[in-house]
């Protein structure tokens, strides 16, 4: 039976309306995300929603040169604002991120870091130690937050999710490193190699393989980020292949085998 913040989320914004809209937007993570146990996909489609809204808001600034940063920035704010209870959320997917919050299903503090992680994108600084707190914050905020919603406490397991997050950023990044360097967005201030260099040292200190259980069902995007580390840009412009998408499958469904033997997922 679902819970009541579930079912509130289903009503407000129509069944299978989330899971369509993230499939689109984000595949991979939402390749992932097919292998969590079906008590926390809910929210985390709303986590992937919400970053989702977020990413969107940057699309002002690389188009509108006479703008600048400007109306994403304002756009971010109204997020932050909802997120800290200074605004009414008029919008359909705050409710539903809101009581997530409240149920203890995210941190508030893991959120407020993936939106700063969007602010810092509108304010480029040719700084590798500015980048690599932009990757930890964003796209490691975003799987330290699925693992928040499987139940991940470990400061420890938390922070190598920060790094799976992390490496699967970079490695999206190098995989389209050729068609990414027109696009106007916050890119790695540094070469291709260097780039490569910088997903592997996050890859490393995520070290998936010996995270436990919980943690590996959160860390599935470290996979694709593996495999996008390896090619570098070699596939640049391409839709992902057959061979990436049987790669998460296979380990998705180790995952979940090992996740439901240690007890860990409900009942």
């Amino acid at each position: 039976m679902k819970k009541d913040g579930q079912r509130t989320q289903q009503d407000a914004l129509g069944t299978g309306y989330l899971e369509d809209a993230v499939r689109r937007a984000d595949p991979d993570r939402a390749l992932c995300a097919r292998f969590l146990p079906a008590s926390v996909r809910p929210d985390v489609e709303v986590l992937l929603t919400f970053h989702t809204e977020l990413t969107r808001a940057l699309a002002p600034a690389r188009s509108a040169a006479i703008a600048g940063p400007m109306a994403g920035l304002i756009r971010l704010q109204w997020w932050r604002d909802v997120l800290e209870g200074a605004r009414t959320p008029a919008h359909e997917l705050a409710p539903p991120l809101l009581l997530a919050l409240e149920r203890g299903v995210f941190c508030r503090e893991t959120l407020l870091r993936i939106l700063a992680a969007r602010e810092a994108e509108l304010d480029p600084q040719p700084d590798v130690n500015v980048w690599r707190k932009m990757m930890l914050d964003g796209a490691g905020g975003l799987q330290r937050a699925i693992g928040e919603a499987l139940g991940v406490r470990d400061e420890g397991v938390l922070v190598r999710l920060d790094a799976c997050g992390a490496a699967y950023g970079a490695g999206a990044m190098l995989r389209h490193w050729p068609s990414l360097q027109q696009s106007g967005r916050y890119l790695f201030p540094g070469d291709e190699a260097g780039l490569q260099e910088e997903g592997e040292a996050f890859l490393s200190a995520c070290d998936a393989a010996s995270l436990p259980t919980s943690g590996q069902l959160a860390a599935l995007p470290a996979v694709l980020a593996e495999r996008d580390l390896k090619r570098g840009s070699t596939q640049a412009g391409l839709r992902r292949g057959l061979g990436d998408r049987l790669a998460v499958m296979r380990a998705g469904w180790k995952a979940t085998r090992a996740f439901q033997r240690s007890g860990a997922a409900d009942s």
